[in-house]
């Protein structure tokens, strides 16, 4: 009976996603992948996955569908802005307060909005819908007085910034005024929802 290719394919992405998230997507080369998951086979990484882009599409496709499914459930239980800030950057927050593999999942995510190797179409294409364009819809309906195309950059920096944020909790670097993990993450909305919801000066 032949020996099932999974276990192998999971080792490469467990390797994958801990060096990506340590190092970085372009700082980490498959054969870096390959003898971390200790795969003698040279060949195993592109008969699974073809190429880095594959690895990291298959990473993603294994690890985003809680995120998604995270957010779906928030929406559910929106109710006023704070609920709906809550939907961009609550899955992050809790990933990152998480198990050791959900915060190197918050730091992948990380490291893939700053390669400046992938494009935002890139991203796009890698990651699909996440569930933010319902909830950019209802925040939209909630802000007053920032115009659509502003309320939209803002919206872009605060998740990348926020995201960051919650990477570096991730990796533990707090500083020494630190808080609790349930204070962390109800902070993140608090300062995200400031961020984009701030009065806009005329120019």
């Amino acid at each position: 009976m032949p020996r099932s290719p999974e276990p192998a394919r999971r080792q490469l992405l467990d390797a994958a996603l801990r060096l990506f998230a340590r190092n970085g997507i372009s700082a980490t080369s498959l054969r870096e992948i390959r003898l971390a998951a200790r795969q003698g086979n040279a060949g195993a990484l592109h008969y699974h996955f073809g190429d880095k882009q594959g690895v990291l599409r298959a990473l993603l496709e294994r690890e985003l569908p809680v995120l998604v499914e995270r957010r779906k459930a928030l929406l559910v239980d929106v109710s006023d802005s704070r609920s709906v800030a809550a939907v961009f950057v609550l899955p992050f927050a809790e990933l990152a307060t998480g198990t050791d593999h959900e915060r190197e999942v918050v730091q992948l995510l990380s490291q893939l909005h700053d390669d400046v190797s992938f494009s935002i179409e890139d991203i796009t294409d890698l990651i699909g819908d996440t569930g933010t364009g319902d909830a950019y819809l209802l925040l939209r309906d909630r802000v007053a007085g920032v115009a659509d195309e502003l309320l939209a950059e803002r919206v872009r920096v605060a998740v990348n910034s926020f995201l960051h944020a919650a990477a570096i909790w991730a990796r533990g670097e707090r500083r020494a005024h630190q808080v609790s993990d349930e204070l962390f993450r109800a902070n993140l909305v608090d300062m995200f929802l400031g961020a984009v919801t701030g009065p806009a000066l005329d120019r």
